[in-house]
């Protein structure tokens, strides 16, 4: 007996489709019409986070957010998926302070209400949420010298001593999940981090274009940012464990750091 196609099969034939894969999702993607997103694992967080980005797509942004079209969430794992718009846009090297301003402000004066909190994630749920600390030392230390363990301990203990602060972050604004237009940022993508925390995370994500940017659009929060980004390749590294793939390019990203004993480095 032939095997049936199956929901990726399927859709990966449609005319100009083509296949992406992340550390949480398999993907189709049909530039400027649509994107199917197949969790790997998390079926229940995968519903719950559909749920909060058709909140999110009705906030008034300044920029565009992607829309479900079609959500089979309701399928076994493996078969369940959900189709969103394609947000066009070009990648840009280069930011202005008044781009990455508008996306911080607008982010910043969203107010969260009960229905939308009670879907989001808690800040770093990928990595332990409120074990992080824990979930790090347990799965990376193992991996890293004595010298390395001792940095790592720094950064934990930095991060450990922040405060609470709680706003909307999206929680991965790298530049992969920015669109660009006319010198804005036009569009955001992949909100599956989006959680009710440190606005700082977010800042850090933009020292991508530079800190000098960071420290000219976020003074107050500069120091708390370097401390997030501190956090990135560890976070990254536990992660990629939990997902049972290989933590390789972030352990690679931290060493380069202790290299020069500097986490992050300014430059």
């Amino acid at each position: 007996m032939v095997d049936p196609v199956t929901e990726f099969e399927a859709l990966l034939a449609t005319p100009g489709a083509e296949p992406a894969h992340g550390m949480f999702n398999d993907a189709v993607v049909v530039r400027d019409r649509w994107v199917a997103r197949f969790p790997r694992t998390d079926l229940a967080g995968a519903r719950r986070r559909a749920q909060a980005l058709e909140l999110i797509a009705r906030l008034d942004l300044p920029f565009a957010v992607p829309e479900i079209i079609e959500n089979r969430l309701d399928l076994p794992l493996g078969r369940a998926h959900v189709i969103v718009t394609y947000l066009p846009g070009a990648p840009s090297d280069t930011a202005s302070d008044e781009a990455v301003l508008e996306v911080l402000d607008a982010l910043a004066s969203t107010q969260l209400d009960d229905e939308l909190l009670a879907l989001l994630d808690e800040p770093l749920h990928h990595a332990g949420g409120p074990n992080t600390i824990e979930t790090i030392t347990e799965l990376v230390f193992p991996l890293l010298t004595a010298d390395e363990r001792g940095q790592a301990s720094e950064v934990l203990q930095r991060f450990a001593d922040l405060p609470a602060v709680t706003g909307f972050v999206h929680g991965d604004l790298a530049p992969v999940n920015l669109r660009w237009h006319n010198g804005k940022i036009s569009g955001i993508i992949d909100w599956d981090f989006a959680c009710a925390g440190d606005p700082a995370l977010d800042v850090a994500a933009f020292a991508n274009y530079g800190w000098p940017l960071v420290r000219r659009v976020r003074p107050e929060l500069y120091e708390r940012a370097r401390t997030h980004a501190a956090m990135f390749p560890l976070t990254g590294a536990v992660a990629a464990l939990r997902q049972g793939a290989d933590p390789a390019k972030f352990l690679a990203w931290f060493r380069r750091r202790c290299a020069v004993r500097e986490h992050p480095p300014a430059s």
